[in-house]
């Protein structure tokens, strides 16, 4: 597989092909899944990475993140974000701990992306947390009023 991963405005090739290679360079290392967390082993370093909505935490270093051309072996056309035939189901993480205020949305509602699914009341301020794909609503895991976490599973949705 080959995608475009761009941290921090800054681009990146990547290649899975057996191996992983970035910008042409191979890296040899590994990756366990502990929890919530990611330990990638690079040679002898290791790093805890933590995905989240907006990008992801690498050692308590917040990285902004994006990924393009998910579709294996066409990273040269652009993609849009992810398509509903990799996708099974996407599950909706709130981007900070908080109190949910209002759920937009019932199950069975189809949403486009960007669309507002819930509001989380968090630091004195309302967030909308927003559909990452367009789909449809299968699942509904919080209620008004209710405080959720981060590692919280808000909102199941079904890609279309």
């Amino acid at each position: 597989m080959r995608f475009q991963l761009i941290v921090n405005d800054e681009a990146h090739e990547v290649t899975t092909d057996g191996g992983v290679a970035v910008d042409g360079h191979s890296i040899a290392g590994n990756a366990l899944v502990e929890g919530r967390t990611i330990v990638v082993r690079l040679g002898k370093k290791r790093h805890r990475v933590l995905l989240t909505r907006w990008g992801c935490v690498v050692d308590d270093a917040p990285y902004r993140v994006e990924i393009h051309d998910l579709e294996p072996g066409l990273a040269s056309e652009s993609s849009a974000g992810p398509r509903s035939s990799a996708l099974g189901r996407v599950e909706v993480h709130p981007p900070m701990p908080g109190r949910i205020v209002r759920v937009s949305v019932k199950v069975g509602d189809r949403v486009a992306r960007y669309a507002p699914l819930a509001v989380l009341e968090a630091m004195k301020m309302q967030n909308e947390i927003p559909a990452p794909v367009a789909g449809v609503v299968k699942e509904i895991r919080v209620n008004e009023g209710q405080s959720v976490l981060v590692s919280d599973v808000v909102i199941v949705l079904t890609p279309r």
